[in-house]
This record gives C-alpha cells, structure tokens and sequence, in this order.
C-alpha cells in the first residue's frame, strides 16, 4: 500500500502558493510520508518547461526530483524518494441541453511527451497560458475524445 496525492496545483495556477514547486512538493511528501505525486497543470508551457528541467524519469510514467534540486530537511525522511505522476485538471464549462455545466477533470497521463501533445490540441479550443487550471469552452465528452485519440493510455 502507498499514499498518493494526484490533485495538485502548480505555482502558475491562480490562489496558490509560490512554492507550489517540484522542490516543496517532494519535500512536503517526504514529510507527510506520500509516495506517488501528481505534477499538476500540464497543460501550463512553463510548468512543463520547469517539469522537464527538474525531474528525471523513474520508469513506468513516473519522475522524480534531480538530486540537485532535493531540499534538505530534519523533519522530511530521506527513505522515501517521492514519484511524480503527470496529472492536469481541466475546467469544462459549456452549455448542453439548455443548461450549463460546470465540471472539473483530473487527467493522468505517462509522461511529459503526451502532456506536450495534448496541450498543442487544447490551446486550440482555448487560453492555456494564463492560469495552471485552464477553463476551456469544452464539452466533457469531447475532451474524453481528444485524450483518447492523442493518448490512449491517459486517465480520465
């Protein structure tokens, strides 16, 4: 058994803290004894950018921090070498049989490439590069869609 935490927000997400950072949430994982991340805001240029300067892959769709960029810390145990999983949340807000919807979907997906390609196709319905949670005019199912034909291995 592990702990996992997958609904996590980046620093370029709006009403959330600076250290919202690869560097803080390892180390806030070590402290809390969490194994498996979620990176948050794929869909953000410059988080993946910092992303992909960060970590290093582990394998199986999963990174962890550079050893680098590990802050040390008595009260955060250096047995655990926390995992980050790519994961992004969307925020759907259309009209559908005369009624809006307002619906917000965690994507889980195998790596940084796949988060590269999906968010060439939503910058298309949308604005992705001024908040970490885009709110895109996007129907649920068509986002469902998208994710399976650009990436078939994604989680929905």
């Amino acid at each position: 058994m592990y702990i996992a935490d997958l609904h996590i927000h980046s620093h370029y997400s709006r009403a959330t803290s600076r250290d919202c950072t690869p560097e803080y949430l390892d180390l806030w994982a070590r402290r809390k004894g969490i194994a498996v991340v979620g990176s948050g805001d794929f869909t953000h240029p410059a988080w993946r950018r910092e992303l992909e300067e960060k970590l290093l892959p582990a394998g199986n769709g999963f990174y962890v921090l550079k050893k680098e960029y590990r802050i040390r810390d008595d009260a955060a145990t250096d047995c655990i070498q926390p995992r980050f999983v790519i994961t992004g949340e969307i925020s759907s807000i259309y009209k559908k049989n005369s009624r809006v919807r307002k619906v917000h979907s965690l994507i889980l997906l195998p790596g940084l490439e796949e988060a590269e390609r999906i968010s060439r196709r939503l910058e298309v319905t949308g604005n992705i590069h001024s908040d970490g949670r885009p709110i895109l005019g996007l129907d649920c199912h068509d986002l469902l869609e998208i994710l399976l034909e650009l990436c078939p291995e994604a989680v929905y």
